[in-house]
């Protein structure tokens, strides 16, 4: 069997609207999704690619949250995804000083998704928002964007260290980039 090429995207910036920093998207009713998300979740499926969802989400480490909210959100936002929805979601539910093994910017998440899925990583690609995400794409080996659009301007440049192979101001500019690459 081939393996399949994927796109690994961040969810809080990426696929949904970035609360603000130190804020966290506690149920669906603060959920609202990124412009665009639905078609370029769409291009990149007919192009072939598995979409993988890899978030922290220390919400439910921090108590503020439970799994069963978090379920509720994916669940919900899958549901409005529909046909062009995630084929798959990692996430990491630790508080960030738990020393847990999967919270970003380890490459965890993606190398299970990798493992259970049979996925290409050398020919995928991760679409984040944050320098943690950066270093787990490049830690797991697959081509980086950091997509700013809903960054505040001085997350942005503060992420501008972390080097992407390549900055990208939407969604549809990711995308376009990846299928560019493919």
């Amino acid at each position: 069997m081939s393996k399949r090429k994927a796109v690994f995207l961040d969810r809080d910036g990426v696929v949904n609207v970035f609360p603000g920093p130190g804020k966290f998207v506690l149920n669906w009713t603060a959920f609202e999704f990124m412009p665009d998300v639905q078609p370029q979740l769409k291009r990149l499926r007919a192009a072939g690619f598995f979409l993988v969802l890899v978030t922290n989400q220390s919400g439910v480490g921090r108590g503020l949250m439970t799994l069963d909210d978090l379920h509720e959100i994916h669940v919900n936002m899958q549901a409005e995804l529909g046909a062009h929805g995630l084929d798959a979601i990692y996430f990491c539910p630790h508080h960030p000083d738990a020393g847990c093994t999967c919270r970003k910017p380890s490459p965890e998440m993606i190398l299970r998704a990798a493992a259970e899925y049979g996925l290409e990583l050398a020919a995928s690609f991760l679409v984040g928002d944050s320098g943690r995400d950066i270093e787990m794409g490049r830690a797991a080996g697959v081509r980086t964007t950091l997509c700013r659009e809903n960054l505040p301007p001085s997350i942005e440049s503060m992420e501008a260290r972390y080097r992407p192979e390549r900055f990208s101001r939407t969604l549809a500019e990711a995308v376009d980039w990846i299928l560019a690459g493919t």
